[in-house]
């Protein structure tokens, strides 16, 4: 896999994260954007939930997701395509 990309399997779903360093941003496996900050060997950590935005234009309850979201999971997907073809 790549540096920095995590894959976070969980009873519910997958997350990604992406990040390192004390510091990443990701993805739960119920799709709840989240940031989190922590200084490393300390247990010392912030971790903020993003919502995600809706958008003005479209029906209500539509959301919408960042670009970035759109692009990790693509990434994942082609690293997983990958993998499994070149067995």
């Amino acid at each position: 896999m790549l540096p920095g990309v995590h894959i976070n399997p969980w009873g519910s779903g997958v997350g990604v994260s992406i990040g390192g360093g004390g510091a990443h941003v990701g993805v739960t496996a119920r799709g709840q954007r989240y940031t989190s900050v922590g200084l490393p060997g300390t247990g010392v950590s912030r971790r903020e939930s993003h919502k995600p935005r809706a958008c003005d234009l479209c029906a209500p309850g539509h959301l919408h997701f960042p670009g970035w979201l759109a692009l990790a999971i693509m990434l994942v997907a082609v690293i997983v395509v990958i993998a499994t073809n070149s067995h």
